[in-house]
């Protein structure tokens, strides 16, 4: 059995038809031999990320995939930036308890309106990242903008403690 290359792979006993004169299957012009060896690593680059093309020499060689457009590449940060500061905000505050947030507030509850404005401040946040993504001119300024938001940054009191707020208020009425 041997490999053959034209803008993709070829083996003899498969592609080629069979001469019984010569005993040899007929290999058409233009396609060009390849070791085993040759056909099993460019395999195995394939499988790895790489892809296959043709050398200026006709040979078959690996390349690295085309990097995709900077459009492209701000389209998936601004969805990747999406998800990491819902992520976030979730992870403290979910819509069920912004909604307690935003009632407690509405009443008065100072830390009702702590949460809704650490809410309000971190989507203002994202705006401003996000803003930055579409203005970004090269992969390189791209690639320099952070996609998440602080870890650091935690509402300035948790649900539990609105919760508690809320209940003492309801008891008192």
């Amino acid at each position: 059995m041997k490999y053959y290359w034209k803008d993709g792979f070829y083996i003899d006993e498969v592609h080629f038809p069979f001469d019984p004169e010569t005993g040899e299957y007929t290999v058409p012009a233009g396609y060009v031999e390849i070791t085993e060896e040759l056909y099993r690593n460019l395999l195995d680059g394939q499988a790895a990320g790489k892809r296959i093309v043709t050398g200026s020499d006709g040979l078959p060689e690996l390349a690295d995939p085309p990097q995709p457009s900077l459009d492209a590449r701000k389209t998936a940060a601004v969805a990747t930036l999406w998800g990491n500061y819902k992520a976030h905000q979730q992870k403290y505050v979910d819509t069920e308890d912004l909604t307690l947030a935003v009632v407690c507030a509405a009443k008065g509850s100072a830390k009702g309106a702590a949460v809704q404005a650490w809410v309000l401040a971190l989507w203002a946040e994202y705006y401003q990242v996000k803003d930055a993504v579409e203005a970004a001119t090269s992969a390189e300024a791209l690639a320099a903008i952070t996609l998440a938001p602080d870890a650091e940054d935690v509402p300035p009191y948790t649900i539990r403690e609105l919760n508690e707020e809320a209940a003492a208020a309801t008891a008192q009425e």
